[in-house]
């Protein structure tokens, strides 16, 4: 989309945010979480990536998932807006290349009818309504043929896809809602279905690295914010008749925090213009960098602003416990950096 058009877009989040964000765990009620999705589908954001060529550029849709990161809210933008659709586009443009490749050994076309995961009524791996993804019980990655699927980031969803680790496409029905620490997220079981399509190798590779960004740039807007509180804080709370923001201790902890941040965003923002401009393997090790920085970066900038709220920060009533959860959480989400770290050992020792 045209810049102006992406600073309404970015403008029309933010003051969805100011509206429907919780300021704490009591106010996450599930009457307020379906009227803040309701509120959140009829932006119409679910087309930014759903449509070939996409409206909107993975940068773009890195900049809104921090958005959405920045604020304490309980609607699902990473997983049934950016997600799925993009899961979808790619699905349906894996099964139109292949069925209007030749076939290798007849020398004719192959009919859009023939090809996997391709039908007359469109693609199979659109399921209608809006569907989030499916992943492994410990929210990473799923292994090949899973047959255990958790949907996550399920708010608002009527069904999931899954990618296995070879890039199979499944559809999953929804279950009952499960155990999760981070009380904004919906949750919910979900029960392996059809295969509906395969990714290519090239497709695999991109949507694996497009999640990592997305779900690293929300991570980056939640420890970002919560930074900017603690700062805020700072300035205000005071000991010994002056704001601790003036004590050099607090400083030096919140100016490190600070470069953990930055730190974190440069990395992904990098990845997201990988994923525009790059061939998806250097789009894919970018992506895997980005999230290894943030899992640790994160983290540790959060763990900072909650030493500097202090015991305040500890109780249930406050907004810290919600970011902590979050980032925490997200931390382990697709890929821990354990994961991580030997992937991209091993593609720096095959080149």
């Amino acid at each position: 989309m045209e810049s102006e058009e992406f600073l309404l877009v970015r403008d029309l989040l933010r003051s969805f945010a100011a509206r429907y964000r919780v300021g704490s765990a009591d106010e996450a009620k599930p009457a307020g979480r379906t009227a803040a999705q309701d509120a959140l589908d009829a932006l119409g954001l679910g087309g930014l990536r759903r449509t070939a060529p996409p409206a909107a550029t993975v940068q773009e849709c890195a900049l809104l998932a921090e958005e959405h990161g920045a604020h304490p809210l309980t609607t699902s933008l990473l997983g049934t807006v950016l997600l799925a659709p993009e899961l979808i586009r790619l699905t349906g443009a894996a099964a139109e290349a292949t069925a209007s490749a030749p076939r290798a050994r007849r020398g004719h076309p192959t009919s859009a009818r023939g090809a996997p995961g391709a039908s007359a009524g469109g693609s199979p791996a659109d399921p209608g309504g809006t569907p989030t993804v499916a992943l492994a019980p410990d929210l990473r990655f799923p292994g090949v043929a899973p047959s255990e699927l958790v949907a996550w980031d399920s708010s608002g969803a009527d069904g999931a896809l899954c990618v296995d680790a070879e890039g199979t496409v499944t559809r999953a029905g929804l279950g009952a809602p499960a155990p999760t620490a981070d009380l904004l997220r919906g949750v919910r079981t979900a029960h392996p279905g059809p295969v509906v399509g395969r990714l290519t190798p090239d497709g695999l590779r991109r949507w694996q690295a497009y999640a990592l960004v997305i779900v690293s740039s929300e991570l980056v807007g939640a420890a970002r914010a919560f930074t900017a509180l603690s700062v805020d804080y700072a300035r205000e709370r005071r000991q010994y008749g002056r704001p601790i923001g003036s004590f050099q201790a607090v400083r030096h902890l919140l100016a490190d925090a600070t470069v953990l941040v930055e730190a974190g965003t440069s990395a992904v923002r990098y990845a997201a213009w990988c994923l525009d401009h790059e061939p998806a393997d250097r789009a894919l090790t970018a992506a895997r960098v980005a999230k290894a920085e943030v899992n640790s970066s994160a983290v540790e900038a959060v763990y900072t602003g909650m030493q500097v709220f202090g015991g305040i920060a500890q109780t249930w009533e406050h907004v810290a416990h919600l970011y902590l959860r979050r980032v925490l959480l997200g931390a382990n989400v697709l890929a821990t950096t354990a994961d991580l770290l030997p992937a991209l050992a091993e593609g720096e020792a095959a080149a």
